[in-house]
């Protein structure tokens, strides 16, 4: 296993960073035959600026995307805006063409020199046309001086954010890498560009939005954005945009304001969807018209989503840790998590434990191995965690991530945690509800447990027919030493730890009852492990591949819930006759009434409204 030292991620940096402000984006006030090129078009400027660790001359650059400089081709570069947060000298401008394959073109640079907070225009003594060959991007950008004290660059959450890129020397050549700022939004470079035929009316519509799962009875909500690029305003209801699913034309849109030259709107709507199959389908928005003129650079726009006829509320969300008492950062880990377990009652906290080096933890076990590199692909460092399987995290691709921050952000982490976890019950929703049932006999030690719960009735158009029950035993309470920066604590208590796998740790298959599921698992609990202080967690999900061979964005949990091993029955329960007292009606586990008691767990009904919970074995 890898040891690792996960201390302050790049993302958390990024976090810790003041996201620069802007004041309102008036538009740039230009002659018919002139327009902005750029990520963004309107005046928005930083108010904060935001500085490079490298000092000296630096070149930066932003790449302005085909279908962001197709509507300029035939024209003239007039004239750069620079945007500056604070004085600097900017002593160059440039462009240059990037092919569609990807291949850099030859700089084109024009000598200047500006410097006040605020837009600087620089007018050129010799436009650049643009005859850029179809499919190709244009790189604009500046060259300015960066001091150990100043911080002159201006960023914006204007348009659609792109990375910056930075020229920077890597050997004995000099490359563009991009310049870590994309979280801080676009640079202010932008292009005046003159031509004599800019169209009158010219509309972009972008920036679809619908969300992922959608009740079919609640109807398709979506968005997007509409931009006239055109040199004339758009009057309202000039605009008609066709909503279609699978093909099929479901409504019309139509912009209820008008639109001027520079100006972008949101449209919004609900589509009307009670009749769709459950399952996956596409929404598109194409189509805008101007009265009987269709209009040019309308670009279809699709989302994928999936339909379902009704779900679950979320109960719990899971927390699978990777640590070790040998894991001298593990304790970072553990204190970020109990600031999260203690702000909410919804947090299921389990602990797989692993050996470090040579190091032998007395909690590891086959199976929490087994989890381990199953989640991992092989790849385990300490500390890290799973957050409900589901990727996005730290990355796109691994449901495995880091969690040892420094203690001053254990609070700010753990509410960033928390929205995480908002997010996913916002963004998924759960299809079967969960409901444990243990009943133990103390004196045996021997435990029923039964998982059951109902199940929506397109659960397997939605999750598959391949999704697994996992029951896992944790124990609470237990003492050990554990390291800890570099030094050992005695009598370090460990919660949530992981014991065993119920069935198997990869899940089991629901056992399909009508309108649900039952499954019931029997163990007997070891003598060492402390009845009092075990719970059973189950969640259902994705099954775990051997080897981590699995897609990880494939896993996530749907829903999850936990109980105390003895809190719903101190022992088997015998069923008690006395005076007139008698069972009436016999129930199972999941509500369905038969005639006498069956095996497992049986709710019986007293002639007294009293209600009995008996085992049959």
């Amino acid at each position: 296993m890898k040891k690792s030292l996960l201390l302050l991620l790049a993302a958390m940096m990024s976090l810790s960073m003041s996201i620069a402000a802007h004041n309102a984006p008036a538009r740039v006030e230009l002659p018919d035959n002139q327009k902005i090129m750029g990520h963004f078009d309107s005046d928005a400027i930083s108010t904060e600026g935001v500085a490079l660790t490298t000092t000296g001359k630096i070149t930066l650059g932003v790449i302005l995307e085909s279908e962001e400089i197709d509507l300029f081709y035939g024209g003239r570069i007039v004239a750069f805006r620079v945007g500056l947060a604070e004085n600097t000298t900017v002593s160059k401008v440039f462009v240059m063409p990037i092919s569609a394959g990807g291949s850099y073109g030859t700089m084109v640079p024009w000598t200047c020199s500006v410097s006040e907070t605020g837009w600087n225009v620089i007018q050129l003594p010799t436009p650049y046309l643009l005859d850029i060959p179809e499919g190709g991007r244009l790189m604009i950008g500046f060259e300015y001086e960066q001091t150990s004290i100043n911080k002159p660059l201006a960023l914006v959450n204007e348009g659609e954010v792109y990375d910056t890129y930075m020229r920077k020397k890597v050997g004995a050549t000099y490359r563009w890498m991009t310049a870590g700022l994309k979280s801080q939004g676009n640079l202010c470079v932008q292009c005046i560009v003159e031509k004599d035929n800019y169209p009158e009316v010219l509309i972009k519509a972008a920036n679809l939005v619908a969300p992922k799962f959608v009740n079919k009875a609640e109807g398709l909500p979506f968005s997007f954005t509409v931009k006239n690029r055109g040199i004339q305003p758009l009057d309202a209801q000039a605009l008609s945009f066709d909503v279609n699913v699978d093909g099929k034309k479901l409504t019309t849109v139509s912009n209820s304001e008008a639109i001027e030259p520079g100006e972008i709107k949101t449209l919004q709507g609900i589509a009307e969807i009670a009749d769709l199959e459950s399952g996956s389908h596409t929404l598109t928005i194409d189509g805008a018209m101007a009265g009987e003129e269709v209009l040019d650079y309308v670009y279809p726009m699709n989302a994928d989503f999936v339909a379902h006829s009704g779900s679950f509320p979320r109960q719990k969300h899971v927390v699978e840790q990777l640590t070790s008492t040998y894991c001298t950062y593990c304790p970072l880990g553990n204190s970020m998590l109990g600031i999260l377990t203690s702000e909410r009652d919804d947090i299921i906290w389990v602990g797989l434990h692993g050996n470090l080096g040579s190091g032998v933890d007395p909690y590891t076990t086959a199976q929490g191995d087994t989890a381990m590199v199953y989640m991992t692909g092989g790849s385990i460092s300490y500390p890290s965690a799973a957050f409900d399987r589901s990727t996005g995290w730290e990355n796109d691709a691994q449901i495995v991530n880091s969690i040892g921050y420094y203690e001053e952000y254990h609070q700010q982490m753990a509410g960033e945690l928390g929205q995480f976890f908002d997010f996913i019950a916002e963004q998924k929703p759960t299809f079967a509800s969960i409901n444990i049932d243990p009943v133990v006999d103390k004196d045996t030690r021997e435990a029923v447990i039964t998982v059951s719960g109902e199940m929506t009735s397109d659960f397997d158009y939605l999750l598959g027919e391949g999704n697994k029950l996992t029951v896992y035993i944790t124990e609470d309470s237990l003492v050990a030493r554990q390291l800890n920066n570099g030094s050992w604590i005695n009598g370090y208590r460990h919660n949530g730890v992981f014991r065993c796998a119920l069935g198997s740790v990869k899940g089991v298959e629901l056992n399909r009852v009508e309108g649900g599921y039952s499954n019931e698992f029997t163990m007997t609990i070891p003598e060492e492990w402390n009845i009092a202080n075990l719970n059973v967690v189950a969640f259902i999900s994705r099954p775990l591949a051997a080897g981590g061979g699995q897609v990880f964005t494939d896993l996530a949990i749907n829903n999850a819930e936990t109980a105390r091993l003895i809190n719903q029955a101190e022992g088997v329960e015998e069923l008690l006759l006395s005076g007139d007292v008698v069972p009436v009606e016999y129930y199972d586990i999941m509500g369905r009434k038969h005639d006498s008691m069956q095996p497992g767990i049986n709710i019986v009904k007293m002639s007294d409204g009293s209600a009995r919970k008996v085992l049959v074995k």
